[in-house]
């Protein structure tokens, strides 16, 4: 049997081998307690390094297993829980990630070893699910958008306040000439003010 080694804490550890299960959870649960790390290596009698070597591999894969020595990481966002996290958010668009984590122990897709850490889900949310969603509130919102009318033409027949006429309104009227009342509309062949006789009269006084 191997002996364990004392370390700076008081702690047994073994060289080499990786902590205990339960001890790796406990440090996780101290951490989501709030707990510094600090602190939770003084409790816990294990080195500061350690503590925050399995909180860290804890954020980044959500699992507290130690790592194969050469080999992969554990893969805890497989696809059957990424379906799950994705069912949880199309039944109720505001769950929290934690509340999903809490899902998959309840509904038994996860154990207390290899559930996704809050961290994790939250960036399966953003980046796998939340792609999708938005994709689909895109869709629906154009789906809803009413058809744009085409833009009505300048239409030179609609009739508008005569702009001379207007201004004729506030011009005085010359004595001995008389006055156009405002509201009616300028002809558009203006009579003449004398009669052809006068004309040819005026012009045979000219032509004396």
């Amino acid at each position: 049997p191997a002996f364990g080694e004392v370390n700076q804490l008081g702690g047994v550890f073994v060289n080499g081998r990786p902590l205990p299960n339960a001890i790796r959870l406990r440090i996780v649960e101290l951490a989501q307690l709030g707990i510094r790390p600090c602190d939770i290596s003084r409790q816990l009698r294990v080195s500061h390094g350690c503590v925050s070597k399995i909180l860290a591999r804890y954020n980044e894969t959500g699992s507290i297993l130690p790592g194969a020595i050469g080999g992969s990481k554990p893969r805890v966002t497989t696809p059957t829980v990424v379906k799950h996290i994705r069912t949880y958010k199309q039944r109720d668009p505001g769950i929290f990630a934690w509340e999903i984590r809490d899902r998959l122990l309840a509904d038994g897709v996860c154990d207390k070893y290899n559930v996704p850490s809050v961290s994790s889900i939250s960036r399966i949310l953003r980046n796998k699910i939340g792609n999708l969603a938005q994709q689909g509130h895109y869709d629906s919102y154009k789906q809803h958008q009413p058809t744009p009318q085409p833009a009505l033409p300048y239409n030179h027949i609609y009739s508008y306040p005569s702009p001379i006429t207007a201004a004729a309104a506030k011009v005085p009227t010359p004595p001995g000439v008389p006055a156009i009342p405002g509201s009616v509309a300028m002809p558009r062949t203006w009579p003449s003010s004398h009669s052809v006789t006068d004309i040819l009269g005026i012009r045979s006084i000219t032509d004396q």
